[in-house]
């Protein structure tokens, strides 16, 4: 896992509220912002954020010198291709070669359900200078050129799955002509592309991929032609990745998820930037523990057999984070401080049935979700032996989600856990 996240599928982030969120969990967060993309309307949270304390990182499709496909497929791809000549492989090589071998393989498929005849839109090229932008249909999802290819948008226009705009439109506040140009898909389709060019660009740069988006467009375990055909085209292809899927990610973001205080968005941006200088030597030691705990559940993971598997993760869970964690408990409690189980034990929300919607939601195991509460969710009122505290927490890397409670103070964690469940699917919007 790496300490630098990258957002996609938009330029813009989303509400204040995710982007302080997103502020204590990672160090710095990075976005897809391709060169002579205009259309920016950072909030002043994410201005403030970014300019006191460098989070935002604007990452630009780039070049990088190695590739994580076959030779065979970049050669389709670019007919100017020679291995032989070890010239750099950009981002738009990578993701055209995976693009343009399951257009090979599904393409017949795919128009009927995603096509622009199918869904009645066409392509627009005109001279004519309109009063505002044009809507778009809400079917269609816009990709901005500079995040495509020239050769995968004439394969995509060639296919009837892509359709592009050009035309001017006259700004009303200083009566400048200002010329549009974009690019749209299906948005089940455009969401699967962007994933994974988010994907690509994330391992050029050892980042981690994150989003607000429906999880619908996640594929765990890397993306592949039969991800993209399970998600695009529900297909039941019984093809194991040679990638295990990583649990870890998941468990990480579920343990943040239950602490953060219900009212985020009410929290002044200020608080946000001076509990992250207060507490990043506890953050980056809280992520260097989940890191830690990386490789175990990415072998476990691995694993066939479900109930060999779930037999694994109950011991690494058992191991390496409860008894550690039950120790913390038993200290803070003699410190007055309550244990997050404790809390949920109240008949207000059963446990269960609220962790079983929540890793339902994210596909995770059921043990995994409950690492995530045990290891992460501690809380518990503001005792007045701070001092004692700290000594208490400096103990296991997860006190810093506990330095979190401290810096923002105790709020209802039922409610916080019904909040992770209503956002976990959330609804689609037309952020670009």
């Amino acid at each position: 896992m790496s300490d630098v996240a990258l957002y996609f599928p938009y330029v813009n982030l989303p509400g204040d509220a995710w982007v302080k969120a997103a502020a204590l969990h990672w160090p710095q967060l990075g976005r897809i912002r391709p060169d002579d993309y205009q259309a920016l309307h950072d909030s002043d949270t994410v201005k403030r954020l970014r300019d006191e304390l460098n989070f935002v990182i604007d990452v630009p499709p780039g070049w990088r010198d190695r590739s994580w496909v076959d030779s065979d497929l970049l050669r389709r791809v670019d007919r100017f291709y020679d291995e032989a000549r070890d010239r750099p492989v950009d981002t738009a090589n990578q993701v055209d070669a995976l693009f343009f071998d399951f257009l090979d393989r599904y393409r017949d498929e795919l128009t009927p359900r995603y096509g622009a005849e199918a869904l009645g839109v066409e392509s627009l090229r005109t001279w004519h200078v309109y009063d505002e932008p044009l809507p778009l249909d809400p079917r269609l999802q816009e990709i901005h050129p500079g995040k495509m290819s020239y050769a995968l948008t004439q394969r995509l226009a060639d296919d009837g799955l892509l359709v592009s705009r050009s035309y001017q439109w006259r700004r009303a506040s200083d009566g400048r002509v200002l010329s549009l140009d974009d690019l749209a898909m299906h948005h089940r389709l455009a969401g699967v592309y962007l994933a994974i060019l988010a994907d690509v660009i994330a391992r050029e740069n050892g980042m981690t991929p994150i989003t607000d988006q429906p999880l619908a467009t996640a594929a765990t375990s890397g993306w592949t032609i039969e991800a993209m055909a399970r998600i695009l085209l529900d297909e039941k292809i019984g093809v194991v990745s040679e990638d295990p899927t990583d649990y870890s990610h998941a468990f990480a973001v579920l343990a943040l998820e239950t602490v953060l205080p219900r009212d985020l968005a009410e929290i002044p941006v200020e608080r946000i930037i001076e509990a992250r200088r207060r507490l990043l030597p506890q953050l980056l030691q809280y992520r260097e523990f989940l890191d830690s705990l990386s490789p175990d559940f990415v072998a476990i993971s691995a694993v066939r057999d479900p109930e060999v598997r779930a037999a694994k993760l109950r011991n690494h869970v058992q191991s390496r984070i409860a008894h550690p964690l039950a120790e913390m408990e038993r200290t803070l409690g003699r410190l007055g401080l309550v244990p997050v189980r404790a809390v949920l034990s109240l008949q207000t929300l059963a446990p269960p049935a609220a962790l079983g919607v929540l890793a339902n939601a994210v596909h995770l195991p059921p043990v995994v979700t409950s690492a995530g509460v045990v290891a992460g969710c501690l809380v518990g009122a503001v005792g007045s032996a701070f001092d004692q505290r700290r000594q208490v927490l400096a103990g296991h890397p997860s006190g810093y989600l506990l330095e979190l409670r401290h810096e923002f103070g105790p709020s209802d964690t039922v409610a916080q856990i019904r909040s992770a469940i209503r956002r976990a699917v959330p609804e689609r919007r037309g952020r670009r």
